[in-house]
């Protein structure tokens, strides 16, 4: 898959001037000696993720020089990510005073900001595993991620059912999907649930996520919310149709239920991407899998 077409988020995120990752810097107030490199702002992206208790596993497996961040005011979309170019566009209110130089403070950015940061660095993990070219190998966790999405690829996300009206969930087409369309269909799936779990644990740990532990009653909490958002269709993906009389009908289509996240993409995206314990992973593939019974089959392949 080498001529992906760019793959823009949705309104649930919000709204996203133009330098590299490589020569936009990382913000501090005032000079000090552990100032990160202006030209080299990853693993400063990196160390603060850690020091917040974010995700950071999946970020240290991505070449710094490989993703490009920019920045702009957005009309139509909340954020675009163009595999092509390997090119990141966030809203101007996530770089420092707004001014789009530099990437903001992390620690100060609020719950929803950071859900759609992760939301677009798991696109650029995605578009990074499937580069043509890597300076190094890939590690055994990113390789089973890789050989995973693979999997789905070749059927639970190319042979589909829609929402041509998304308001009717039980009004559904099916469609065989592009390859450009199954690649984005999988990318905004699981790209809009990693950013789910990400506002949702801040939510629910208020910002302290090094303070908390998940008790049975935060994973309670857990699960509620999460039966919830799988219920509304919250967590279901889209893509934009390639065929051009088709986007004049419909600049998006949703994916039906039926072929939306699995229990196994949760359970991947939480275990190999997030690194959540398996307290959660189960809890979680718990809630898919009761709700997958409820549900048609997705088309079979065969």
């Amino acid at each position: 898959m080498t001529n992906f077409k760019r793959i823009v988020d949705g309104i649930l995120f919000g709204t996203l001037i133009s330098m590299s990752l490589c020569q936009i810097g990382w913000a501090e107030e005032g000079p000090g000696p552990n100032r990160p490199n202006p030209r080299n702002p990853w693993p400063a992206l990196i160390q603060q993720a850690a020091t917040l208790g974010l995700p950071t596993e999946f970020l240290m497996h991505i070449d710094p020089a490989f993703v490009h961040i920019t920045f702009e005011d957005l009309r139509t979309y909340a954020a675009e990510y163009h595999p092509e170019d390997h090119l990141m566009i966030l809203n101007m209110r996530l770089s420092f005073n707004e001014a789009g130089g530099a990437l903001a403070d992390l620690g100060k950015m609020t719950h929803h900001d950071l859900a759609l940061l992760y939301h677009e660095l798991l696109h650029a993990y995605l578009d990074y595993l499937y580069a043509d070219q890597h300076l190094t190998p890939l590690t055994p966790t990113d390789q089973q991620v890789l050989n995973f999405a693979n999997s789905q690829l070749a059927c639970h996300y190319r042979f589909v059912r829609i929402n041509p009206i998304r308001q009717l969930k039980d009004a559904t087409e099916l469609r065989f999907l592009s390859d450009e369309d199954s690649w984005e269909v999988m990318n905004e799936t699981w790209a809009v649930f990693v950013g789910w779990v990400l506002w949702t644990k801040l939510e629910l740990s208020g910002g302290k996520l090094f303070d908390n532990t998940w008790t049975p009653a935060l994973i309670d909490q857990w699960t509620t919310r999460l039966e919830q958002a799988v219920k509304s269709g919250e967590l279901l993906g889209y893509y934009e149709p390639d065929d051009p009389e088709e986007r004049k009908v419909a600049r998006k289509r949703f994916i039906a239920p039926s072929n939306g996240l699995t229990s196994q993409d949760v359970e991947h995206l939480l275990t190999q991407v997030l690194q959540e314990p398996v307290e959660l992973v189960e809890a979680s593939k718990e809630v898919f899998e009761r709700y997958q019974t409820t549900l048609e089959p997705p088309p079979s392949c065969e």
